[in-house]
């Protein structure tokens, strides 16, 4: 079997020689002359996540010619990864999808190294241990099938992540074809079981709008970020859910966030307006992240969503208030069931 396509030869190099390291600096440099050069948030996050899927190529690669069992296996990048949204600071999301059983001790080994490689070059290892190297995220086609679904039906099933994790992945290196049947099997479970699909809307049920009635940010009352608002769960995380929600509903092929928006407004899903509000929406909060988390890397500290809204200039202050109105919307769209 030949080697990937895409692989970076250099990368690969680096892989082979354990000398990935210097990527975390590189990845920055690279997000901010994207966004210098004018890139909107939407292409800067799509390009990082190509490049970290080239770095995650190369250390498969360099395992696979040590471990040739690798080949016969798919490797599986969820969540953000999976929707080409990453941004500076990502972490991994991953699993394997296997057709072959290497010996256990081997597998433990094998999939703790690449997990540690991919720590070492800038891919921080996931806090929910969503990774290759938890034997709960690895396993046949049949495994795969019947543990995601057993997830999505059962709330006690639920860790740390959110079910929406599991809906959005694809694959990286190895087979596509079995993370594609895999997904297609899955999103047909979902959309036909109203279990399962209640409980998605379900996970908004909670939701509330950051915004008091007068129009007043609601910030977080005490700790070390007391008077900030946290853009990832407070807002963006409901646009990427209800948007995915209504991907499911009406079977778009389209993995990406505004892709998704813009296919659902283009078949009278969501209203024109709608969608370029939440469009913006999404530019303007996945660009704050990207520029804290820059931010954050002058200063040698971990990445974080926290925004103060008291410090905002007026203009940023009403752009956020806009995409806080447009994902409150959309979620009350979905939860209402428009036809769901």
């Amino acid at each position: 079997m030949g080697t990937p396509d895409g692989l970076d030869r250099e990368l690969l190099a680096m892989a082979r020689e354990g000398k990935l390291t210097g990527l975390r600096s590189t990845r920055i440099d690279l997000v901010q002359d994207w966004l210098d050069r004018g890139l909107s948030a939407e292409a800067t996050c799509k390009r990082l996540t190509a490049y970290n899927r080239s770095v995650v190529l190369a250390v498969l690669e360099a395992h696979a010619e040590e471990h040739p069992w690798l080949r016969s296996c798919t490797f599986l990048e969820f969540g953000s990864g999976g929707r080409d949204e990453q941004s500076v600071g990502s972490d991994q999301d991953n699993g394997l999808l296997m057709r072959v059983s290497p010996d256990p001790d081997e597998l433990d080994e094998v999939t703790q190294s690449i997990v540690v490689a991919l720590d070492g070059a800038g891919l921080a290892l996931c806090e929910g241990q969503v990774m290759v190297n938890n034997p709960q995220w690895r396993g046949d086609f049949d495994d795969w099938l019947a543990r995601l679904t057993g997830w999505l039906s059962n709330p006690a099933e639920r860790g740390s992540w959110q079910s929406g994790l599991v809906l959005d992945f694809r694959a990286v290196f190895g087979a596509p074809r079995d993370a594609i049947l895999l997904r297609e099997r899955l999103w047909e479970y979902v959309r036909t079981k109203p279990i399962a699909l209640s409980l998605l809307i379900g996970e908004l049920t909670d939701y509330r709008m950051p915004l008091t009635f007068y129009g007043a940010f609601v910030t977080e009352k005490d700790g070390p970020w007391q008077g900030f608002l946290n853009l990832k769960k407070s807002v963006l995380a409901h646009l990427t859910n209800g948007t995915r929600i209504l991907a499911l509903k009406y079977n778009l092929p389209e993995h990406n966030t505004c892709d998704r928006l813009r296919a659902l407004s283009a078949a009278g899903h969501v209203s024109s307006r709608h969608a370029v509000q939440l469009l913006d929406g999404w530019e303007y909060l996945q660009r704050k992240r990207l520029d804290i988390a820059l931010d954050c890397a002058r200063d040698d500290a971990k990445p974080h969503c926290y925004v103060k809204p008291s410090a905002l200039e007026p203009a940023e202050r009403d752009r956020l208030k806009a995409a806080i109105h447009a994902v409150e919307k959309l979620v009350r769209l979905v939860q209402a069931g428009i036809g769901l």
